[in-house]
C-alpha cells in the first residue's frame, strides 16, 4: 500500500518541459537571478508566479550594496549601506537600522532645483517627503524596510525588468524603496476611456532609472508575472495591475457582451476591465490594498463590535 502511494505521488510530479523558456521571475528564486529555476506552469500559459525566496538563500549586490527579501509574506527588505551611503525610502516603511545610522528627511517641494519633483511625486500617489536613512559613521551600516500594508516586495531592475530606456507605470503608491539611480515621477493618462476606466486613474506613477538600479515595489497576495509578446492582449481585473513597462498599450473593455446589463449590475466586476497590449513585461497581485481594506471592513461590519462605534480601516 505505501509503494502505491509512493508510486502515484511519483506519477503527480509535474516537470518542467526543456522546450518552454520562462524568464527568471520564477518561482523559489528572486527575479534578479539567472539562474534555471524550477517554475510550475502546466498549463503553458506564460503566467509565472512569484515565491518569495527563503531568508538563508544567497543575497544579492547592486551598486556595492547587499541586499536580501526574507519571508513569505508582508515582507522584510534588508540592505547593507557602506560609509557615507544614503538609503532613500518612503515614510512609514523603515523597521531596523544599524545603531551609528540617522534618519532625515528632504521636502522635494522645497528643493534647490524646484518644485517640480514633489509635484511629480505626489500626482504619482507618493508624498513629497523623501526619507534618507544615512550612515555617516566609519563603518559599515544596515537597514530594514518593511510595506506600509501587508504586502511582497518586489524588486524592478532597470535593464532586466525593464528594458533599457524605458520606464515602469506603476498603481499610485506602488513605490517602496530604491537603489541607484531611481526618479518617482508621474505619466498622464490623456486617454478619456482608460484615464476614466482602466483603473490607474490620470496620473500614474512612472519609475525610471538607469541600467542596474532597483525600485523595490510593494504589492499584496499572490505576485503574477507576464511576458506579452507584440500585440498579445489580456483581459486583467483594473485593481489587479500593479504596473508594466511603457511599451504595452492600455485599454478597456465592456463586461458582457451579450447580457451587458445585468453583467456590470450582479457580476461585481463593474462596466469596464483593463487589457493590456504587448509588447512589453507585465506585473499582477491577487490582492490590492483596496480590495484587502474592503474585505476587512466587510468583516467588521458583518461582525460588529459589540459597541457600537465605528471602525475606521483607511
Amino acid at each position: 500500500k505505501t509503494k502505491s502511494k509512493a508510486k502515484k505521488a511519483k506519477e503527480n510530479v509535474v516537470v518542467k518541459p526543456d522546450d518552454i523558456e520562462f524568464p527568471d521571475f520564477a518561482a523559489e528564486a528572486v527575479p534578479l537571478t539567472a539562474e534555471d529555476a524550477q517554475v510550475f506552469d502546466p498549463l503553458r500559459t506564460g503566467f509565472i508566479w512569484y515565491t518569495p525566496p527563503l531568508a538563508s538563500e544567497v543575497s544579492h549586490s547592486t551598486g556595492g550594496q547587499e541586499w536580501s527579501i526574507a519571508g513569505h509574506d508582508m515582507q522584510v527588505l534588508t540592505m547593507t549601506v557602506p560609509s557615507g551611503e544614503t538609503i532613500i525610502t518612503e515614510i512609514g516603511s523603515f523597521m531596523y537600522m544599524h545603531p551609528k545610522m540617522d534618519t532625515k528627511v528632504e521636502l522635494t517641494l522645497c528643493s534647490a532645483s524646484g518644485c517640480g519633483e514633489g509635484c511629480n511625486r505626489i500626482f504619482g500617489g507618493e508624498d513629497c517627503v523623501k526619507v534618507l536613512l544615512v550612515n555617516e559613521s566609519g563603518e559599515q551600516g544596515y537597514v530594514g524596510l518593511t510595506p506600509n500594508f501587508p504586502a511582497k516586495i518586489i524588486p524592478i531592475k532597470f535593464g532586466t525588468h525593464v528594458g533599457s530606456g524605458k520606464s515602469f507605470i506603476a498603481q499610485s503608491g506602488a513605490y517602496m524603496a530604491e537603489l541607484g539611480d531611481v526618479d518617482v515621477g508621474c505619466n498622464l493618462d490623456l486617454s478619456l476611456t482608460t484615464c476614466c476606466c482602466a483603473g490607474l486613474g490620470l496620473c500614474r506613477q512612472k519609475l525610471s532609472g538607469s541600467d542596474d538600479s532597483i525600485a523595490f515595489l510593494s504589492a499584496g497576495g499572490t505576485i503574477v508575472y507576464k511576458h506579452l509578446n507584440d500585440g498579445e492582449v489580456i483581459t486583467v481585473d483594473s485593481g489587479s495591475v500593479v504596473g508594466f513597462e511603457d511599451s504595452v498599450g492600455l485599454g478597456i473593455t465592456f463586461n458582457g457582451r451579450v447580457f451587458g446589463c445585468c453583467t456590470c449590475c450582479f457580476g461585481g466586476e463593474g462596466c469596464f476591465s483593463t487589457t493590456l497590449k504587448g509588447p512589453g513585461k507585465v506585473y499582477m497581485q491577487s490582492m490590492s490594498f483596496s480590495r484587502f481594506k474592503a474585505a476587512v471592513a466587510q468583516t467588521i461590519e458583518d461582525r460588529g463590535d459589540g459597541s457600537g462605534a465605528d471602525v475606521n480601516v483607511a
